[in-house]
């Protein structure tokens, strides 16, 4: 597959449309996120899309691609903290 994108947002929404095709094939399906800056505007449309009911992760699985070693999921530095957020 080749995509061809012009701004982070033309980005964002394509890789959103991907999420959503992904999930409408397979509902259990096991999905990596990175962290930091460059995929929020992705996580902002995935949000618009979940808020809208146009995507459900209800039987997905998510991931963490990194988090720090021994940092509580409840602290306000660790990853999972960022993306529940």
């Amino acid at each position: 597959m080749k995509l061809i994108v012009t701004t982070k947002e033309d980005a964002a929404k394509q890789a959103a449309e991907l999420y959503r095709a992904l999930l409408r094939q397979k509902q259990n399906a096991v999905l990596g996120f990175a962290t930091g800056s460059t995929p929020l505007a992705l996580y902002a449309e995935l949000i618009r899309a979940y808020q809208k009911g146009d995507i459900s992760f209800q039987h997905a699985v998510s991931f963490n691609l990194d988090e720090y070693a021994g940092l509580d999921e409840n602290h306000p530095q660790s990853y999972r903290a960022f993306m529940n957020k």
